[in-house]
């Protein structure tokens, strides 16, 4: 692989990524009772307060992604939204049946997700490093 070729595979990852959170962002957006209930039954304090934060940080953090602006700091902000998200939203070990695999799917997802923005950021650094663009 050429290293000229580096640039586009950053920019597909960033836009991937980014697809990703700017979906969710949007979902909470216009189906706000529904992810607000879900987390009321999780037991989550402060729905109103915490939703809003996390639909934010989802729009901006795509946002930032799809621009290349602030990649590293996106990425770790992004991971540590959906690492607490994670673990409190898909629970898996507490459930049964479908609704247990459809957990898991889910857990599997986020967690190949922070691997992305693992490596997101650190490509960011490196770049930064050799004062090289990530966009």
């Amino acid at each position: 692989m050429k290293n000229s070729s580096i640039p586009t595979f950053i920019l597909a990852a960033r836009i991937l990524i980014g697809i990703t959170f700017l979906i969710a962002g949007l979902h909470k957006v216009m189906f706000w009772d529904g992810p607000a209930m879900w987390m009321a039954s999780k037991g989550i304090p402060f729905v109103p307060v915490l939703l809003g934060a996390a639909m934010v940080t989802e729009l901006v953090g795509a946002m930032l992604l799809f621009a290349g602006i602030k990649v590293k700091q996106t990425a770790i902000v992004l991971i540590l939204l959906l690492l607490p998200m994670t673990l409190m939203m898909h629970t898996f070990w507490n459930m049964e049946g479908m609704m247990q695999q459809t957990a898991i799917m889910d857990f599997i997802q986020n967690i190949a997700i922070m691997g992305g923005l693992i490596a997101l950021a650190v490509v960011a650094h490196l770049a930064a490093k050799q004062k090289v663009s990530v966009k």
